[in-house]
């Protein structure tokens, strides 16, 4: 197998899992395709272990997204909060 590294910055892209073979077939592979909103599309061959390494990957990837998600709006909602009131300060009308 020759071994590669390449790194494609794209955004807002739709990855699909297809034609996968038998995990022990003679010829076993995974298709996963990748299309952008311009349905650009870039097809990977990758082996079942391969596969599986990128589900970890992507799996560890999307937890760190919604672990600094969660971190960062905790951390607006707390800087609103310590913020003074300071709308409508005035025009309070009392009985």
């Amino acid at each position: 197998m020759i071994g590669m590294k390449v790194r494609y910055d794209i955004g807002k892209i739709n990855l699909k899992i297809r034609n996968v073979t038998l995990p022990d077939a003679d010829d076993s592979y995974v298709l996963l395709t990748a299309t952008d909103e311009h349905k650009n599309e870039i097809v990977f061959s990758l082996s079942h272990e391969q596969a599986q390494h990128l589900e970890n990957e992507l799996y560890e990837a999307n937890r760190r997204w919604k672990e600094y998600a969660v971190h960062a709006r905790s951390s607006l909602n707390e800087e609103y909060a310590a913020e003074p009131d300071n709308e409508n300060k005035g025009d309070r009308v009392s009985h």
